[in-house]
């Protein structure tokens, strides 16, 4: 129990000090990573077991894909309309992406093709609009105690009932965006709409980082490995390959200026 309370504060005080310390697009990309879904999912595995934890990683790979398309529809929608709408027209989608891809086999070979294919479409779409350079939002004070508050409550409650709806249901549920919702939502009422699609597009490329993660957990979970190291080898091969992918659509796409000054202050 104090482990689960204490995760989410740690996590989040690493994500403000990213957003604070190199922009919106990266502070955006470490959230659309497994932040609270890898938490869950290691949580599930310690109290229900590895072969639950395995398929609710394949509904969790799924998830990723969701995370993406919310993300993307954030993006577009916004431009149009306000706050409330564009957010509950990506929730939406989100919410019912989620429920078909229930219908989709729980197969690990099927998850990675059809979220990795999913999320690079996206991707290379939202490289099409123009965003201002390193846009970077307000640091409002509230912010940070709201997401402490809202992914703790979030974290102990999919953990909670994980065992009374299932692994595909559980897996999925864990991908549910509550940190990009609010990230988005602050800095676009900050009247900083530049910062919030730099934030919702880091999270895009993130979710392909998430699908590594968790394909690595429906593997690996099926041998005769220890869970902590299962993780462990699941979250450097994650974060590994965002920082190689981001690196190449910073370069080549997005915008080489704001990634090569964020370089020069690491």
């Amino acid at each position: 129990m104090l482990v689960k309370l204490m995760v989410a504060p740690l996590l989040l005080l690493f994500i403000s000090y990213a957003q604070k310390k190199f922009g919106s697009f990266i502070s955006g990309i470490i959230p659309g990573l497994p932040i609270t879904s890898g938490p869950i999912s290691y949580f599930i595995a310690i109290e229900q077991g590895k072969l639950f934890a395995a398929n609710s990683a394949v509904g969790a790979l799924y998830g990723m894909s969701g995370i993406g398309l919310f993300c993307f529809v954030y993006m577009a929608v916004s431009y149009k309309c306000g706050l409330a709408k564009s957010l509950l027209i990506a929730l939406s989608v989100w919410c019912l992406f989620s429920i078909l891809t229930l219908f989709l086999p729980v197969n690990i070979f099927v998850a990675c093709l059809f979220s990795i294919s999913t999320l690079l479409a996206l991707t290379f779409a939202t490289t099409k609009l123009k965003v201002a350079i390193d846009a970077k939002p307000l640091n409002s004070k509230w912010e940070l105690p709201i997401k402490i508050v809202l992914v703790t409550s979030f974290i102990m409650l999919v953990t909670f009932i994980s065992e009374h709806i299932g692994s595909a249901w559980s897996g999925l549920l864990s991908t549910f965006p509550v940190i990009l919702a609010v990230m988005g939502s602050i800095a676009y009422i900050s009247d900083k709409k530049d910062s919030a699609f730099k934030i919702l597009n880091g999270g895009i490329i993130g979710s392909l980082g998430g699908c590594i993660f968790f394909a690595t957990i429906a593997l690996l979970l099926k041998y005769d490995i220890l869970i902590w190291q299962v993780y462990t080898v699941a979250t450097i091969s994650s974060v590994l390959f965002t920082l190689i992918f981001s690196h190449f659509i910073n370069r080549k796409y997005v915008n080489p200026v704001a990634f090569n000054t964020a370089k020069t202050q690491l």
